[in-house]
Parts: structure tokens; C-alpha cells; sequence
């Protein structure tokens, strides 16, 4: 039988030392773990059961502890007798490989299996250290110090089928991919990714759900691990409402029972339950137990040999697999050896009496990576998407039943900055739902059992992908006074809390570890990002960032009516409904196709990309503000070399804002000396270390190219007219208001630091004379001394009359070489230290003084470049300001010129929306004309129409009718859209437009029901009526579509004229569209509502003997007065529906339309009024 390696021979040992040409392993092939009772026995690939001895020595042959004894083992595959492992290893390089073979000769009886040392066995280990020093330290595979090619992540990868790293699968197992489950009982996250919960058995076979597919894993067996028996590490079972899902209670004898690698596995898992544990174990990441179980179903990794399942991948391709588990919901926990093997001797030969449990390399969690707490180190590689993902906090005190008042604060890892807020809510949670809607989280963090049924319902319905995370209170959640206090004491601002912090303290509190009464949650909810941000070791590198802000509603309640008349507001308020419902950002299917956003997306930038959705969900109230965007929109407009230039450039800028961050992370001031990634061994360091040098280069690479939009900007006259253009563009001086910095200066001292290309290639920093004063004074003394070297040695030769050299290397250089025939002439002053044939070689207190000075300098020189990356990132960071500033501008130029570029594509009519002085009207208005839909292609027909409300003493409250798909909807979303277009100062496909600002968007459209909240599709409307009803000024605009829909045809059509005449009393800019034709009737006294329809043409058709079919022709325009008829059963025979149930339906369609009228006609001849007038007011 050929027998294998197993990479779990590392655990009972130290990381590999570079193998001999002489110590060729032949590790056994079967791969089962034994358990401790030794009389067990295991199966084999010949389905034979062998007895394996604990401890076995051939002196013949065969493995012992892992290690070769000579004996050759040979095995067939493809055919074709392979090569013994000595063989192989003569003819090319050693691999980390696990080969399967397709025949296997039984396993001898006598051979040790290299997995006994798991079993941990007392008669193996020597108490004294007397064991063999070897054993102790050899690695679990052949090429553990062995150095990957750049590209080894394609050749390595496990998932790829010519991998040099093989898998093999269990022979007596199924070869399924085993279903995914953790062995704990039911869980209190997120259901599916982040649940810790499993099923005891399966309805159909009464088995774990491990055991379906035919495995049978060793951590099934184990008792504290089996459903019902889970227990947290507090020893709480998960019916206890305190238990902890992260954490799992691993028994003490156990523990005791485990290898010294296994040992620190379990410790870091009893932790960590809820991460999945990537071990790092030489040069890969290993996975064990049902963590690899996990792995192999969603990494699509194969299993390795052996009982307990386990599975792995090479160093270099953490990213990608970690990424692939965080997309899906997992937590992932990196774990490194932050220790070398010769660490590890040094630190056991100061012990007292070490274990066997001290005899292993240190390891320690190095990251935690969840959905909300990426932020993209070299390691994990880059963001995918521009937008922004929020870890958020939220806490949640009722007022009472209905009401409630939320503290927030949200941050996005990748950027770092937090939003602290607090803020009263009304009984629908509308500030809830929009935080939510415009700052949408992956992840969200709350005080466990504290929130209310109305607000869990929200986060599970509006932000069902995102992770809950329940936190317990004051340990995790922190109260106000511990956030204050473990701020001030973890000195996380040099300079001081930040002003922004300081405006959340009670004032009275001058020691500032008091929150006022007012932001009391708000602190609450930072203190519990920080704990989160702490157990991932990312609190220091976010916060020393010092970047916060307040988050405050941009919405309040109906304006009290002596403010009726002014706009109090600086943006527009889109609340998560308006979002919603005009799809503005999102499409309804977790997408952005077919948005405002996708349409007038044309940024360059990934950070001009954010502003610009940030812009869209906030467009602006001041027309100073909207009319600076629309002079520069125009100037660009007219300026498309320009337009083309400036994209060109900025197409080439990464995410500067993001790799600002890393930087950061990687500088002194964002990394904390104890943190474990300083004590990491990582074997890819210098592919790393180049990925470091690289992304600095691209970064000031990406400045550059601001800096050179900057001055095109700066070549264009035409730009010097509008003053946004120029605070985007120019320098600050006295002449002109600009705002970007000039980064001349600070670009050309990191261009003379260092050779770029010996950064690129070597991976690390060599810095130029000047940059870093330490290393200049290491490169002057090895200057002087080598001056000083030579001219002793001038001396040396003039005084033996012959030439004499240095000899020597490391701590024998400068040894002198002198031919014996001159020796004669040596003084007392030179100390023999050794010879050669003809030639003696001494040493003098000279060389002794210049190989001492020799050595500090170069000690010097290699301390300081060690640390001269992070000192040179440092001293980028030092330009915050001017850096940030800036990204800001261009992102600013960015959005323009997205804006500018959008109104290029726009066919046909296209115009700068005229905006009007509220104080200079009678009243609000907005009248646009031949506008068009702004989110289809140009290669899409579309009808424009006109829409007049409040101008010239027109009506402010459209009603309007139509027949059924004929447009309604589409004219008030488009209304909409347009509205926030202008109001963003972005050019509108229309002829005109001319409007006094909107202070906020209402809509009710499209309503269905909410299972999951329990409300019915009439409740869904009657909310957002509410929220109309209840917040809108005169200043707003109104969008109800088909409101009373949802209940019986007479309630209904009351709802809605109530609602009707409220919103014409009010005032505000309304369209109404309704298939209620008798509300048509209700309204005729009523001038400040105004009749319009979508017109269409009908056309009577014969059919056959039955009757006549109606055909309409829809011509989607706007027209004065009411439509007649909705023509539902036109959109039936649309959709398909059969035409004899059509005509049934329209035979008892007539008759109620003639019992209606004949009611009607007979109230009004009892109201007094004579037949004929009766029927013809009709």
C-alpha cells in the first residue's frame, strides 16, 4: 500500500525545517484517526480492518511518528508502477501533494499510521524533553518551507482539476459533497449562513443530517457536540434567553485528550463558535471538523484522508475563499502562527517545566470578517462594488404601543466613517424604514430581546439579507458611560475626542463621560459597534480615523402654519416608500437595472459613484445651490473635449477613498504594535509586501491624476464662469474660491523617495538620501567605515611592504591576510585567528573596531528598513487633509460631469429646469412640458406629455382617470423623477419645466400586502395615506394611485374622497388617479381640483351572434376632463383571459351599470327633481 502524508501531522508539531536530501517521508495512505483505545480498529482501502500499534519501529522499514524508516512502498497508478518517495524526491522538487492512488496494497500490520500522534498517547510523550528534537518540530508536509510562484494561487487551487495539491477522498465513504449543518442546536442569528442551529435527525431516517450522504464524522460522536447537548461556554443550553451563540462549551478532559495543535484548534473554537476557523498550518489554511464540512459544500473544496473531516487551500488564496463564505453570511476567522519554530525552542527552553502543550507554534486570530466588517486588506483583495455596505447599531425605547424612539450609528468599514444618531419616530417607523432605504446595512448589531415585534418585522422585511446580530446588554451593547469611558481610557485620539463626540456629552459633565438625555441611545449604539469592531481587532484602525457625524432625520412632521410659507428644509426628504416606490435606487429585486440611478450613473469613480447616490436620495431645496449645478452641468455640456479628457483621466483612478483607508492601516498611526498581524508569520510576505508597494504606487498614481484633472480644469476658461467648477478645479489662494489642494509638492516627495521600479520588483522600499534620516545615518557610517577600512588597509600593505587583504565573512570579516613571509613583521598588536597554505590571518583591536561598527550599522540598516514601509505610509497619512479634500472635489466634478454626460445622451428635447422664488408666487407650483420618461433608452418611443399644477391659477390637484394600463402610474412617476432630477440640478428630458422647489415626495403606489408584518394590502395603503396626510406641506408633491383599492367598493370609494378633499384643502401639488368614476361626480364644485385622463381610442368590433367585443387603443396622453370607463375587460382579453368568461363579465358589468343608474335616477326624482332633468344631470 503506498502509504500518505497528512497535513494534520503538523498539529502535535512545530512548523517544518527544510527536509534533507536524506529524510524523504512515506507517510501511510488510509489517513483514519484511532481512539484512544488502542485495541481499536480502522478500515481500509481493501475494506479490511487492521490492528494499528500506538507506537511501532521497524527496523526494516515503514513510518514512525511520520518519518521514514528506508523501506520503499510502491503503488500503481494510471497503469504505470510510480516511483518511491526517495526517488521522486531525486528527480524534482518536493511537493505538498496527497496523490490518490487507483490500487492499494493492504496496510501492513506493523506500520504506524502518521495520524496516531492525534491520539494524543501518554507512552508517546517524554515529560522531560528528552523526545527527539526532530520529532517535535517537523512539519505536516513535505514542502512546508518551500517558495511559491506569484501565480501558485491558480496552480494550488483545491478547486482546480490539475491541482498540484490533490484531495482524497474517504474510499468507504460516498463521494457526495456532504450537507452542510453546525452541530449546535437552534439558533438566534440569521437563519440559513449565520444560524448555528441543526436539526437532530431527519424524518426519514432518524440519522444526524451529517450522516445523509454516508459520512460519519469522529465530531458527531462526541457527546457535548450532539443536538440537545450543545451548551454555551457559560454552560447556558440555547432555551436559555441568555445563551451565547458564539461561544461553546468544550469539556476540560477533552481538551486534555488533544493533540497540542488540535489543543489550540478547540480553545480558539470554544471562542469563536460562530466563525468558521481558517488554521493556518505551515503555508496553508486548514479547515477541520464542520468547519470543513462547510467549506467543501460552499468552496467546492474535496475532503482529505482520514475520520474527522478536514479540508484546505495555500495562503495565497485566502481571498477568494473567504470571500466567497462572507458573501454568503458566514463570519470567517483568519488564524495565523504568530511564532517561528525557532521562536518556539527559545521560549520552551526559558519554561520551567513545559508540556507537550507548550511544544507548538503560538497562534492567534489575526482577523474577523463578516459582511459589515470588510475592509479589504491586501490579503482579501478588492471591493467588488462601488456602493457603500453600513454595519449598523441600532437600540430601540417605546414610548408606548405605537411610538419609539431609536438610537442609531452606522459606519462602513471600508471608509470609516460613523454616523451617531437619535431620533423620535412615528407608529410606522417611517425614519426607521428610511435610514434603512438610503444607508442600507449587510449587518445589523441590537441589544438582545430588546426590541419591539413592529421593529424586528421592519429589519426582517426592508433588509432581509442583512445579518442580525443579537448583543447582550452592557457586556456587549455597552451602556453610555462605558462607550465614554473605554474611549478616554483606549487614547484612540491623539489630539483629543473629536468635536462631533464631544456634542453627544452632557454639558454639565466636564469630565465628558456623561451622554446627554437626548443621545443617550445614539452613544449606546457606538459603543456596540466598537465591541464588535474590537472582537474583529478593527476598533483602533477605524477610530483613530476620527471621522464622524451626526446622523439626523432629514424629515420632520407637517410644518406649524406660520412657517406654511418657507421651505425649512436644505434637501429633499425621499423616505424609504418614495424610494421604493419610483425606484430611484433599487429595483425591487435587489438590483439597480431599469433605476434612475443605473440611467444616470456615468461616474468614472467608485467614490464620485457614492456621491452621487447620495445626491439622489437627497437632492437639494436651495436654488442658489441647484442653479450653481446647472451653470456648471452647462459648461461641461459645452465642452465635450473637455468632458472626454477629464473621463479619460479619471476612468484610470481607483477607489481612492477605500485604499486611502488600507494605507492607513498599514501606517503607525492605524496599527497598534500589539496587534497579532505584527507577530504574524505569513510565507507570503514578500507577494504581500509587493501588493502593499503596489497599491501606495497606485494611489499616488490616482492623486497624480486628480491633481492633473485639476489643471485641465484649471486650462479651461470657459470653467472660470461657474463658481462651483472653480472650487472643484483651483488652488485656494485669494484670487479664487477654490478648493482643491495643490498636490504638487507632496506628489513630487513621494515620486524622489524611492525607486519605483526596485519597489515594484523587490517588493519593498528603498529610500533616497534625505527621506529617512535613520537610514541615512546607517548608509554614512557604512560610508565612513568602509573609507576608513581602506585606508588601515593602505597603511597595512605599506607597512609588510606586500599586499594584504580582508578575509573573512558575517563575524570574521576583516581579517587580515597576510603571506607568511611577512609575518615576521607582525607586532604584539595582531591576534592569530587562522591560516591557509602560505598565508596566516589576524586580527587587530582596528578590524575588531570596524566589524562591531560594521555590524551595528548594517543591524541599523535592516531595523529600518523593516519598518520603513509603515513609516513611509505614515508620512502619507500625515496629508490627510489635503488627500480627503482632494477626493472630495473630484468626486463633486465627478457627478457633474455623470449629470453632463446624461443630458448628452438625452434624444430630442432637453432643458435646464427653471426654478422660482417661493416668496415671489402666489403659490407652489410645477409646470412641465413634453416631458418624457427619464429612465428609458434612447431607442425607446415614448410619448411626452404635459403636467400643470398650481401655475397661473390652475388647480393644484389633478384627479385622474383612464382606462386600465393606460398610463396613469407612469405620468406621476415620471412627475416624480423629474422633480428630483431638477432638484438634483440635472438637465431633464423635456422641453420645459419651470417649478418652485419640492420640499418632499409622497407617494402611494403599487400597494401590496406584508405577510410577514401581518398587514393586509389595504392596511399598506391606509399607512402611507397616513404619512401623507399627517407630514405633507404645502410645499409637497403628492402621488396617489388607486388609493381605496384594497376593501369593498362603497368604503373605498369614501376613503378616497375624504382623502381627496383633505389634500385640496392643503393645498400641496397633488396627482390622484383613480378608477372610483363616481368620485368624478363628488368634485365638480371644487376649483382647486382639476379633471384630466389618459385618452385613448375604442373601437366597437363585431364578434358573433353573442354580442360585441370593445378594442382600445391606448395613446398614453394626457388629456383634459374624465374618462368614461377604466376598459377593464380590454385588459383582460390582454392577459389572456378566456373571451367566454370575458363576455360574462361584461354582460354583468352592464347590468350593474344599469342598476346603478337606475337608482340613481330614482333618488333624484324623489329628491324632486323631474325625470327628464334626472337622467340628463346624469
Amino acid at each position: 500500500m503506498s502509504q500518505k502524508n497528512t497535513l494534520f501531522k503538523y498539529f502535535s508539531k512545530s512548523p517544518a525545517p527544510r527536509l534533507s536530501q536524506g529524510d524523504a517521508r512515506t507517510p501511510n495512505g488510509n489517513g483514519e484517526i484511532t481512539s484512544s483505545d488502542s485495541s481499536q480498529k480502522r478500515p481500509t482501502p481493501s475494506n479490511k480492518d487492521v490492528a494499528t500499534p500506538k507506537s511501532s519501529k521497524k527496523p526494516n522499514g515503514g513510518t514512525t511518528n511520520g518519518r521514514s524508516t528506508g523501506k520503499s512502498v510502491s503503488a500503481k497508478k494510471n497503469g504505470k508502477s510510480t516511483k518511491t518517495p526517495n526517488e521522486e524526491k531525486k528527480s524534482k522538487p518536493r511537493k505538498r501533494i496527497l496523490e490518490e492512488p487507483q490500487e492499494e496494497e493492504p496496510m501492513d500490520d506493523s506500520v504506524e499510521d502518521p495520524l496516531d500522534d492525534l491520539e494524543d498517547h501518554d507512552d508517546s510523550y517524554v515529560p522531560d524533553g528528552s523526545g527527539s528534537e526532530d520529532e517535535e518540530s517537523e512539519g505536516s508536509g513535505e514542502d512546508e518551507d518551500r517558495e511559491p510562484s506569484a501565480d501558485e494561487e491558480n496552480e494550488e487551487s483545491p478547486d482546480n482539476k490539475s491541482s498540484k495539491r490533490k484531495r482524497i477522498k474517504e474510499p468507504n465513504r460516498s463521494s457526495k459533497k456532504v450537507k452542510v449543518s453546525t452541530p449546535s442546536a437552534k439558533a438566534k442569528s440569521t437563519p440559513g449562513k449565520m444560524s448555528l442551529n441543526v436539526s437532530s435527525s431527519t424524518p426519514e431516517t432518524g440519522k444526524s443530517s451529517f450522516e445523509e450522504d454516508g459520512q460519519n464524522w469522529t465530531h458527531l460522536k462526541n457527546e457535548f457536540l450532539k443536538p440537545g447537548k450543545i451548551k454555551d461556554a457559560s454552560g447556558r443550553s440555547p432555551s436559555d434567553p441568555d445563551y451565547d451563540c458564539r461561544t461553546l462549551y468544550v469539556p476540560k478532559d477533552f481538551i486534555l485528550e488533544q493533540t497540542p495543535g488540535m489543543r489550540q484548534w478547540w480553545d480558539l473554537k470554544a471562542k469563536h463558535y460562530d466563525c468558521i476557523l481558517f488554521f493556518k498550518v505551515g503555508k496553508f489554511y486548514e479547515l477541520y471538523h464542520w468547519d470543513a464540512v462547510t467549506a467543501v459544500k460552499e468552496l467546492n473544496l474535496t475532503f482529505m484522508r482520514g475520520a474527522f473531516a478536514h479540508c484546505g487551500f495555500p495562503e495565497i488564496a485566502y481571498g477568494r475563499f473567504s470571500a466567497q463564505l462572507v458573501d454568503k453570511g458566514y463570519k470567517v476567522a483568519r488564524v495565523e502562527q504568530t511564532e517561528t519554530p525557532d521562536m518556539m525552542d527559545k521560549r520552551v527552553k526559558k519554561m520551567y517545566k513545559p508540556t507537550k502543550f507548550d511544544k507548538v507554534v503560538k497562534r492567534e486570530i489575526c482577523q474577523l470578517t463578516t459582511k459589515g466588517t470588510r475592509v479589504f486588506t491586501v490579503a482579501d483583495g478588492e471591493a467588488r462594488e462601488a456602493q457603500s455596505a453600513y454595519l449598523l447599531a441600532i437600540m430601540e425605547k417605546e414610548i408606548d404601543n405605537t411610538k419609539s424612539t431609536y438610537g442609531v450609528c452606522f459606519v462602513d468599514t471600508s471608509i470609516g466613517v460613523f454616523h451617531i444618531g437619535q431620533f423620535d419616530d412615528d407608529r410606522h417607523s417611517s425614519r426607521l424604514r428610511t435610514l434603512i432605504a438610503t444607508y442600507p446595512p449587510v449587518q445589523v448589531l441590537h441589544e438582545r430581546n430588546q426590541l419591539s415585534k413592529r421593529t424586528n418585522q421592519i429589519l426582517s422585511n426592508a433588509v432581509a439579507s442583512a445579518l442580525k446580530e443579537a448583543l447582550t446588554p452592557e457586556s456587549e451593547f455597552w451602556t453610555a458611560t462605558d462607550t465614554l469611558i473605554k474611549i478616554s481610557e483606549r487614547k484612540y485620539f491623539e489630539e483629543g475626542i473629536p468635536e462631533t463626540l464631544k456634542s453627544f456629552v452632557g454639558e454639565e459633565d466636564v469630565l465628558g463621560l456623561t451622554a446627554s438625555a437626548d443621545s443617550e441611545l445614539g452613544v449606546r449604539c457606538l459603543g456596540a459597534i466598537i465591541w464588535f469592531l474590537t472582537r474583529g481587532f478593527l476598533d483602533f484602525q477605524l477610530l483613530t480615523l476620527a471621522k464622524f457625524e451626526v446622523y439626523t432625520p432629514i424629515f420632520i412632521s407637517r410644518l406649524p402654519e406660520e412657517q406654511k410659507e418657507k421651505i425649512t428644509l436644505k434637501n429633499m426628504v425621499l423616505d424609504a416608500i418614495t424610494l421604493k416606490n419610483l425606484n430611484i435606487v433599487d429595483n425591487g429585486q435587489g438590483g439597480s437595472i431599469g433605476t434612475l440611478l443605473h440611467r444616470i450613473d456615468n461616474c468614472s469613480t467608485p467614490f464620485g459613484k457614492r456621491l452621487l447616490r447620495h445626491w439622489m436620495c437627497s437632492p437639494s431645496t436651495s436654488i442658489q445651490t441647484i442653479r450653481a449645478r446647472q451653470a456648471a452641468l452647462k459648461i461641461l455640456r459645452e465642452n465635450t473635449g473637455l468632458l472626454s479628457d477629464l473621463g479619460t483621466v479619471l476612468a484610470k483612478v481607483p477607489d481612492l477613498e477605500r485604499l486611502f483607508n488600507r494605507i492607513y492601516a498599514q501606517s503607525s498611526k492605524g496599527l497598534q504594535d500589539s496587534h497579532p498581524d505584527n507577530r504574524a508569520i505569513m510565507f507570503e510576505e514578500k507577494i504581500y509586501s509587493k501588493r502593499k508597494i503596489l497599491e501606495f504606487i497606485a494611489v499616488l498614481d490616482g492623486f497624480a491624476s486628480l491633481q492633473r484633472a485639476a489643471l485641465l480644469m484649471q486650462e479651461c476658461k470657459p470653467c472660470d464662469d461657474s463658481e462651483l467648477l472653480v472650487q472643484c478645479s483651483h488652488f485656494p489662494n485669494h484670487m479664487t474660491p477654490g478648493l482643491f489642494p495643490d498636490l504638487e509638492e507632496h506628489l513630487n516627495f513621494f515620486k524622489k523617495a524611492f525607486d519605483r521600479d526596485e519597489a515594484e520588483k523587490e517588493g519593498r522600499i528603498i529610500p533616497s538620501a534625505g527621506v529617512d534620516p535613520e537610514y541615512d545615518q546607517a548608509m554614512e557610517e557604512m560610508k565612513e567605515i568602509e573609507k576608513e577600512t581602506k585606508k588601515y588597509l593602505a597603511q597595512q600593505c605599506a607597512q609588510f611592504s606586500c599586499k594584504v587583504v580582508y578575509v573573512g565573512k558575517d563575524k570574521t570579516r576583516f581579517q587580515l591576510e597576510i603571506p607568511d613571509s611577512k609575518v615576521s613583521k607582525v607586532s604584539d598588536d595582531y591576534e592569530l585567528v587562522g591560516q591557509r597554505k602560505g598565508f596566516k590571518k589576524f586580527s587587530t583591536a582596528e578590524t575588531k573596531s570596524f566589524l562591531e561598527r560594521q555590524m551595528a550599522a548594517e543591524d541599523l540598516k535592516l531595523n529600518v528598513l523593516a519598518s520603513l514601509r509603515k513609516r513611509i505610509f505614515t508620512r502619507f497619512i500625515e496629508k490627510y487633509e489635503d488627500w480627503y479634500a482632494a477626493i472630495e472635489c473630484m468626486s463633486t466634478l465627478d457627478v457633474l460631469m455623470s449629470l453632463a454626460t446624461y443630458s448628452l445622451s438625452i434624444e430630442g428635447d432637453v432643458c435646464i429646469p427653471v426654478f422660482k422664488e417661493v416668496d415671489k408666487v402666489d403659490q407652489p407650483f410645477v409646470n412641465l412640458v413634453n416631458g418624457k420618461f427619464p429612465c428609458v433608452t434612447s431607442e425607446e418611443d415614448f410619448i411626452p406629455n404635459d403636467t400643470k399644477l398650481g401655475d397661473d391659477g390652475s388647480a393644484s390637484l389633478l384627479l385622474l382617470t383612464g382606462p386600465n394600463m393606460g398610463g396613469k402610474s407612469t405620468l406621476m412617476r415620471q412627475l416624480g423623477l423629474l422633480v428630483i432630477m431638477a432638484q438634483m440640478g440635472c438637465m431633464i428630458p423635456a422641453e420645459s419645466l419651470e417649478l418652485t422647489p419640492v420640499d418632499r415626495i409622497f407617494t402611494r403606489i403599487g400597494a401590496q400586502d406584508d405577510i410577514m408584518s401581518g398587514e393586509s394590502t389595504f392596511f399598506v395603503e391606509l399607512c402611507e395615506t397616513a404619512s401623507i396626510l399627517n407630514n405633507a406641506s404645502a410645499h409637497s408633491l403628492v402621488l396617489v394611485d388607486e388609493l381605496g383599492r384594497g376593501t369593498s367598493t362603497y368604503d373605498g370609494t369614501a376613503i378616497a374622497a375624504a382623502v381627496l378633499q383633505e389634500l385640496s384643502r392643503m393645498k400641496c401639488r397633488t396627482i390622484f388617479s383613480t378608477h372610483y368614476h363616481t368620485l368624478v361626480g363628488s368634485i365638480k364644485d371644487n376649483s382647486g381640483i382639476a379633471l384630466g385622463h389618459m385618452s385613448c381610442m375604442v373601437e366597437t368590433e363585431e364578434e358573433d351572434e353573442n354580442g360585441q367585443e370593445e378594442t382600445v387603443t391606448f395613446l398614453y396622453k394626457l388629456a383634459e376632463g374624465a374618462c368614461p370607463k377604466s376598459y377593464g375587460f380590454n385588459a383582460a382579453r390582454l392577459a389572456g383571459i378566456p373571451s367566454h368568461i370575458i363576455r360574462s363579465g361584461s354582460a354583468k358589468a352592464k347590468l350593474l351599470e344599469e342598476q346603478a343608474l337606475n337608482r340613481k335616477v330614482f333618488r333624484s326624482i324623489f329628491s324632486g327633481t323631474s325625470p327628464t332633468a334626472a337622467i340628463a344631470s346624469l
